[in-house]
């Protein structure tokens, strides 16, 4: 398996061969499935340790403190997120929902190989039902991917929804 070292840095995400192409769609088809699956310890260990997990509350938002954001978590806090959404007495979640997440038009938009990350951008939509009710949530994701142990860990994961700025009830699967 090559590194991203292996790749010069350039503007054109072209220079990112299918075999790479091919790993890092399988990462976010993982990342999805866990998702659904609600295996969120297993989501949880794919973020490196330095994480941040982002979805801000403001169409082109450029800074998540300047505004308050629909969801800006470290891995800490992710952690606690995911305890939450496990725990027995978690009765607001009861039944689990059960959710698809779709994700498709992934582009390699960016390549740090001295940091050996990469910026993978993406579309998604997830349904969401339980108790007699669906939502739909659809927008944009942004992944900073970095290769560690073999793999990739997420640096950080930006989630842009089309509906940012809407009204929300509570979210309790991560997109």
């Amino acid at each position: 398996m090559s590194s991203l070292r292996d790749h010069a840095p350039v503007d054109d995400p072209m220079t990112v061969g299918a075999e790479r192409r091919h790993e890092i769609e399988r990462f976010l088809f993982l990342e999805a499935r866990l998702l659904d699956a609600g295996r969120f310890d297993e989501w949880l260990a794919l973020f490196a340790p330095d994480a941040v997990y982002w979805v801000p509350s403001r169409p082109g938002q450029t800074d998540p403190r300047a505004v308050a954001s629909i969801v800006y978590e470290d891995l800490p806090l992710l952690a606690m997120r995911v305890r939450r959404l496990t725990h027995p007495r978690a009765h607001v979640l009861a039944p689990m929902p059960r959710t698809t997440h779709l994700v498709t038009n992934v582009d390699v938009t960016a390549l740090e190989p001295a940091r050996r990350e990469c910026t993978v951008e993406s579309a998604f939509l997830m349904s969401e039902f339980r108790e007699e009710s669906r939502r739909v949530f659809s927008g944009r994701y942004s992944h900073i991917l970095r290769l560690a142990d073999g793999g990739f860990k997420i640096a950080s994961k930006r989630v842009d929804l089309i509906d940012c700025d809407g009204v929300h009830q509570a979210m309790s699967i991560p997109f």
